[in-house]
């Protein structure tokens, strides 16, 4: 983050109005701390700047912030930031995810949905919640936190679609290079077909 820009210029984008107004301060501090001193919060919900959106490529950093990824989609998609973040791509900037900011990214953000869903409802429905694909597999974040039952359901998920999915820890992260590249770091988890393997330090 910090080779993109001797002073790079951070676009702290969250899922919701409220969330965003609530966390955005100490976001702000946190970014700062680390030397990040040009972050500013871009609403894409209830108060947006199309002005500012309209610029998104100008900024160095792209951040989605954690929040309900259905949601955090919804708006994407209602904004028609879609097509702005893959300007921000083609032109070079860095865009970073956490949590459900990280599966706007991917292929599909239906795995929150089995959180509430029964595997065939969503799996029966999946073609509604694509995402951006600026990477070929879905991404589960909080893999320390899930339950056992939970984790044999994502296993069932990954045998009925034909991408892999990561799921990662707290504290992990995967970094993806393009074409099928990427490579994690932490406590991460790889579902193939239907089998699951430890995937740290895998490329």
């Amino acid at each position: 983050m910090r080779s993109t820009n001797p002073r790079p210029r951070v676009a702290w984008i969250p899922p919701f109005t409220g969330v965003g107004h609530e966390r955005f301060p100490a976001a702000r501090e946190l970014f700062q701390s680390y030397g990040f001193r040009d972050v500013e919060h871009c609403d894409i919900d209830e108060e947006p700047n199309e002005a500012q959106l309209a610029r998104l490529d100008r900024y160095d950093i792209i951040y989605l912030t954690g929040g309900d990824p259905i949601g955090f989609r919804r708006n994407i998609q209602r904004l028609g930031l879609p097509a702005r973040l893959r300007q921000c791509a083609a032109a070079g900037r860095l865009i970073v995810g956490a949590s459900g900011g990280s599966m706007q990214l991917t292929a599909n953000v239906s795995l929150f949905r089995l959180l509430t869903a029964t595997l065939d409802e969503v799996v029966a429905t999946r073609v509604e919640y694509e995402a951006l694909g600026f990477v070929d597999y879905e991404l589960l974040p909080h893999l320390n936190r899930l339950e056992p039952s939970f984790l044999e359901t994502v296993r069932r998920y990954s045998e009925r679609v034909a991408h892999d999915v990561i799921a990662l820890a707290d504290g992990a992260a995967v970094l993806h290079a393009g074409d099928g590249n990427f490579r994690c770091f932490g406590r991460a988890a790889r579902f193939r077909n239907g089998v699951r393997a430890s995937s740290e330090g895998a490329a």
